[in-house]
This record gives structure tokens, sequence and C-alpha cells, in this order.
């Protein structure tokens, strides 16, 4: 794609950055602010006092920048400058400091927040032009993301001097450890676990052809590439730091390696391995192996999420049912999408998917074609072992698509709101990207008579297993960086946890103090309310209330609170009246007295059997299809 074929006001936003004034240039920021009404800056600015400065000058002193009034927009809305910082800069700092209505760069003297990247304008999944795109470009108006959140790729380790993620990396670890023989084929590198996440190279030598895949690699510059370096690809996260987890080696990775990876990397302890000084907010697991969720998985995803941590995860290439861990619960699951917005053939689908996203898809490759829709991002063109570092090109086996490098979209997603607001919890953060997404469309306008999922384009057919999404199989609808940000900014209503029945005539406390908001903001009031079953509340205006439940029956209870920047958000939750049940007959029963010494062994036998299966379950890298 050239710059011809950009939108317009794209294209001139592109041509802009090189051409400002050299007056518009001395101006390191400016930002357009709406002072709050009733505020003593609000009535300065409306009586316009002392020319346009007042009030600009008080909300300086407040915010400690040394700003300068310009032109008013409107009564309360002004443009004001500072110097030695950028227009996002600024606009951030009144935002979290809750010192004006809203604040925001003046795009008159700084373009829209897209990408100078020399490989930007293939990279058609960022951009708002085209319909299944997550719209990253209009995120970046609001924020491109903090160093200050950092990103973990469990992955298979990544090549650390890569020109467009330099600076990215952490010190991260490596956690394959020693093969069951003591070996350390699968490490591919002479040793087990040390704290050198780098990528050796992932070739099977027993596999005549086999090529590494460089995974990690991959999936980091999808995430956080350097961004406006005049060099390569963006990244989803500009700003955010990626802690390197190598849990992959040669044909997949152990379940043991990978949850000691997880936990690690969340900044929980792993006994023999130095405790993490970076806890990673966000973790992105783009494997997955053919098998339930299990017990490990879980247990791990548990402990993180009340970590505070976000897990994302690939659903699989495999058409079929979601791949482990993406099958468990607690995280955030990502099936992929054409550029039309169905979903893409290989795509693996099911009701454990949270969300979807662009996934690469190459429509075009008879008589070898570039690969158009595919997702562009860092590489190394080594064939086994580690060559130059590059970025993947338009030909298989370069053409870079798959689920594994939709999840990173998301991940990079959570990255910028974590950015803007750092007080969400893992579940707030899932149910806001959710909740700010697209809906899926009702028909491919390239791909007439597409069925609905979980039905399939037929196999060996142009459309092969391909098919219209629907929340039940392919989750909440299309993945939007621009929503999931802005909702990002509301407060976090929070009802502290309740019994899930009681008796009837039962009181009980209901406790919103747990609730938030973003920086700069504070919650300003509570209300709550009642349905279902009639009962009292008894202070339905304060952070706590109680609730008398005087009949058999469920009762529903919203909190909605609101923040001083006057957002909202609410929570829900059902606690249901039961009456006891009358205690049993007496005299009689018995029984189950026979299951004995026979049906013990049997358990112990299917127990021994179900500890070797999880031990041998593997997970794979999500291979470029």
């Amino acid at each position: 794609m050239t710059l011809t074929r950009l939108p317009a006001l794209l294209a001139l936003s592109l041509l802009g950055l090189h051409a400002l004034p050299a007056a518009a240039q001395a101006e390191s920021a400016r930002v357009i602010v709406k002072y709050r009404n009733g505020d003593a800056m609000a009535v300065a600015a409306s009586a316009q006092v002392q020319g346009v400065s007042a009030a600009a000058s008080q909300l300086g002193v407040r915010a400690g920048v040394a700003l300068r009034g310009k032109r008013f927009v409107a009564p309360t809305t002004q443009v004001v400058v500072a110097d030695g910082m950028s227009s996002r800069a600024l606009a951030d700092q009144l935002m979290r400091q809750g010192l004006v209505e809203y604040a925001e760069p003046d795009l008159k003297a700084q373009a829209m927040a897209t990408a100078g990247d020399p490989m930007y304008n293939n990279q058609w999944y960022l951009q708002s032009a085209q319909f299944a795109a997550i719209r990253a470009d209009q995120a970046w108006d609001v924020t491109t993301g903090s160093s200050g959140v950092v990103v973990a790729v469990l992955d298979t380790g990544v090549r650390p001097n890569h020109p467009d993620l330099t600076g990215k990396f952490l010190p991260g670890y490596d956690f394959i450890s020693e093969d069951p023989n003591g070996g350390f084929a699968t490490a591919n590198d002479g040793d087990g676990r040390d704290p050198d996440p780098a990528d050796p190279g992932d070739w099977d030598a027993s596999v005549a052809g086999s090529r590494s895949s460089w995974h990690g690699t991959r999936v980091s510059g999808v995430l956080a590439a350097q961004t406006n370096n005049s060099l390569g690809v963006a990244g989803v996260a500009q700003q955010s730091r990626i802690l390197p987890v190598r849990v992959l080696g040669v044909v997949g990775g152990y379940v043991s390696d990978i949850v000691a990876g997880m936990r690690w990397a969340a900044g929980l302890p792993v006994p023999g391995v130095p405790d993490n000084a970076n806890p990673a907010r966000v973790l992105n697991l783009s494997f997955g192996g053919q098998s339930e969720c299990s017990q490990t998985y879980q247990s791990a995803i548990n402990d993180i999420n009340a970590r505070g941590a976000t897990i994302v995860a690939a659903a699989g290439n495999f058409t079929g049912p979601v791949l482990s861990p993406g099958n468990c619960s607690g995280l955030l699951t990502v099936a992929g999408v054409r550029h039309t917005g169905s979903k893409v053939g290989y795509s693996s689908l099911g009701p454990q998917v949270g969300i979807s996203a662009p996934a690469g898809n190459c429509v075009n490759l008879a008589n070898n074609q570039e690969c158009i829709y595919r997702i562009d991002t860092t590489t190394n063109v080594g064939t086994t072992s580690p060559g130059a570092d590059g970025y993947t090109s338009s030909t298989n086996p370069n053409g870079n698509v798959g689920t594994s490098f939709a999840a990173p979209q998301v991940s990079g997603v959570a990255a910028l709101m974590l950015a803007l607001n750092p007080n969400l919890q893992a579940a707030e953060v899932i149910a806001r990207i959710k909740a700010g997404a697209r809906g899926f469309p009702a028909s491919d306008p390239q791909q007439p008579g597409l069925p609905v999922c979980p039905t399939v384009g037929a196999t060996g057919s142009s459309t092969e297993g391909q098919c219209l999404c629907t929340t039940s199989t392919c989750g909440a609808g299309l993945l939007d960086a621009s929503a999931a940000v802005g909702l990002a900014r509301n407060p976090m209503a929070r009802i502290a946890a309740l019994p899930a029945s009681v008796t009837p005539g039962a009181v009980l406390t209901l406790d919103a103090t747990s609730s938030g908001a973003m920086p700069g903001a504070t919650v300003q009031s509570y209300a709550w309310s009642l349905s279902g079953t009639a009962g009292t509340l008894t202070s339905p205006a304060q952070s706590t209330t109680n609730l008398a439940l005087p009949t058999a029956g469920s009762y529903t209870v919203t909190l909605t609170v609101t923040d001083s920047n006057g957002r909202t958000d609410q929570q829900q939750t059902t606690v249901q009246a039961v009456s006891p049940a009358p205690p049993p007959a007496s005299g009689g029963g018995g029984g189950g007295g026979a299951f004995g010494w026979v049906g013990l062994a049997g358990l112990l036998g299917a127990a021994y059997a179900a500890r070797r299966s999880s031990r041998s379950v593997t997970a794979q890298a999500l291979p470029p299809r």
C-alpha cells in the first residue's frame, strides 16, 4: 500500500509531520482544555480576566507546569501551550490530575498520532480505514502507552538485538528445563533454566526442511515494536516494555515449564529461580495444546489473576475447539478474523473465545502473488540458527498470519488501557475490552454464502474453515482499541464478595469501599438499587448499605459509581435467599459402603494414569499459517 492509497486525512497528517511552521515547531506542547464548570479557572476563562492567560496560569500552578494561554475555542475551552514536553504528555498529565473536564492535543498543531515507520502503510490491521482493523491509530490519540506497563511474552525467546526492539526488553528468563533423558534437545541451547531468554532457534533437526520460527520475536514486534523511529513496523503498545520469558523450544514446551514461566512473569515465586524484579501486568500466551484445561494451568491462572495481571491467549490455528490454555477460565482468549470481519479459516473457535482480532489472511497466493492481508512484524532471517535481524515478508513461508499474532494485538490494547488507568483489575480490563468490541458483520461481501459459525466452509472449498462469527463462537466482537481505551477512563464499581445464598430474613452488608477511579480522579457518589424479590436498602447513596432479604427469592443488586470526571460504572450481584431443606427422614438407607478396596484401587490407578498423562502434555507455538 502506498501513501496515496491512504485516506486523505491520514495522508495529510503524515505529510504534516514534516511541514509544520517554524513557530509551531517551537511550541513543544499544544493542548485544548475544557475547564470544569463552576471551578475558579472556568470563571476566569469565561470572564477572560487579564486576557487569555489568567485561567491558563491558574491551571499551570495547579498542574505544576508553566502554561501559556492561547486562543479560546468556547467560553470555557482554551488552547494552552508549554515548553519541554509533548502535547500528548501534557494532556495526559492534566487528565490524570483531574484538573479539567478534558484535555487533548490540538490537532491543528500536532498531527494525529499515527506512525511514521516505513512498513506502517502495510499494517492495515492497525488503521481505521479497514473494516476489521483494531483502530489503534485512534487509540494513540489518547495514549501511546507507558514504559511502566510491562507485558510478558511467553514464547520461544527473543532475538535481543533486533533494531526495531531496541530498549524494549527487560531482563527475562529461560524456563526450559532438561528433557526426561537429561539432555537439552528441547532447549537447543545446551543447558537448562537460566537468565538468558535469547532464542537459539527451534528447528527440528530430525525433520527435513524444518525452519526456525523466531516466534517470540514476531509476537514481540506486533505487541510493542519501536514506533516513529523511521524503521520497520509499528507496535500496538508503543511505549510498553517487554519481559521475555522463554518456555517453548524444539517441538514446543512442557506445561510444567510454561506454568513456572507464567508464575514468574507475574511476580510469583518459583523455587530455584531468582524473583522477577519487573512483574508483568499483561501476559501474552501465543501457544496451545490440544487438551482440556488442566488443573495446573487453571491454578496458575487463578493465582496470577489474584496478583493483578491480565492473561491473553491465542485460540489456536486448528479450525476446531479452542486449544489449552485458551480453554481455561480467567483469561481473554483471542480468535482470528479476516480483513472483512468473518472468521479466518484456520482459527479455532468456541464459547471460550472472548474477543476476535485480525489474524492475517493470504487471499491471493496463487501464481506466487504476495499475501496482502498479512501481519507484518519483526523476525530473524536465519533458517535454523540466528542470522540477520529482519521483518516478515509478503510471501510464504514468511507471510505472517495466525492467531499467535491476533493475541498480541489484544495484549497491546490491554497495555494501553493500563497506561491510562493502572488501577484496573484483570477482570475489569477483560470486561472493558469486550464491552468496547464492535459487532461482527452479518455477511462477507467478498465471500457470499458463508455459513454461520460453528458450521464452517467445506474442506477443499475456496472458503475452507471460514464462517460468519457469532458471540457464542468468536467472542464479544471485533477488537476496538479506541473504544477499549475510552472505557479504561471510567471508574471501577466494586462490590465486596457476598455469600451465594442465605436464609430468608437475613441482613447483609453491601460494601463498595474498594471501588476506585483512574489516577487524578476520585469516586464522588454511590447509588445502590435493587430488583427481583422485594427487599430493603438502608443507605442507597452511601459506600456501604444494609440489604434486608425478608423472603425467599432472588435479589439482584446494582451499584453505580460516579467519579469526579462525571464518568460512571456499574456492577451487579445476585444473592439467593433459600429456605433450609427439611431434615431427612430417619431409618433405613445406608448404602455406598460396598465401595471398599476395589473402588479405591481403581481411583488410585486412574489418578496415576492422569498424572502420567498430564506430565506428557506439551504446548506449541502456533505456527504461522
